[in-house]
């Protein structure tokens, strides 16, 4: 029970220090995280989940870039060291998700041309990676419109939501044409 007081109150903490910065529910959407990956970046983030910028998260206080942030979380120590073999060691691969609950059509598709993407790979509350993906990529073939592509061609899907784009880490960094990675805290040090 006084574990559980403990976290009680921390969390009451947490969502008091995200209402005096100004958000409503920091704890919402995992809206801290991006708050988190904003300061590393010199972002302005955006307090409501909504934003804004329709579909962005964050402005650049310097170039005035709007820009979505997707973030990953690695569960265990196994899917931590197999990250960071792929991202600072180049020994391994990792899959990286992001997804865009938005994109279910052409329209909606195309209006994340005019943002910067950004996925943060977070692991218990440390900010491991952030990588800028690149913005054709996230929005071509390879990327959101394939499944609207899929569904042009007559595949239906239950849902509108999840349409998901992929970011493979490998060699110290993500595969040619998929974006650079800007941040990395290797925590095994």
């Amino acid at each position: 029970m006084e574990k559980i007081d403990e976290m009680r109150y921390h969390g009451r903490k947490f969502f008091e220090l995200g209402r005096e910065m100004g958000f409503a529910n920091i704890l919402d959407k995992s809206k801290w995280k991006e708050l988190y990956m904003g300061n590393t970046l010199g972002d302005r983030v955006f307090p409501d989940s909504t934003g804004e910028v329709k579909g962005a998260d964050a402005e650049n206080k310097e170039s005035g870039e709007y820009r979505e942030y997707k973030t990953s979380e690695l569960k265990d120590e196994k899917q931590l060291d197999r990250f960071l073999c792929s991202i600072v060691d180049g020994t391994k691969t990792h899959s990286g998700s992001m997804t865009y609950n938005n994109a279910y059509n052409r329209e909606n598709v195309n209006s994340y041309k005019d943002f910067g993407h950004y996925h943060g790979i977070f692991f218990r509350g440390k900010l491991i990676c952030i990588t800028r993906v690149d913005t054709d990529y996230v929005t071509g073939d390879k990327g959101l419109m394939a499944r609207i592509i899929k569904q042009d061609n007559g595949v239906k899907y239950k849902s509108t939501n999840g349409n998901g784009v992929q970011v493979h880490y490998e060699n110290c960094g993500v595969r040619d044409g998929e974006g650079k990675v800007v941040h990395i805290n290797d925590i095994r040090k």
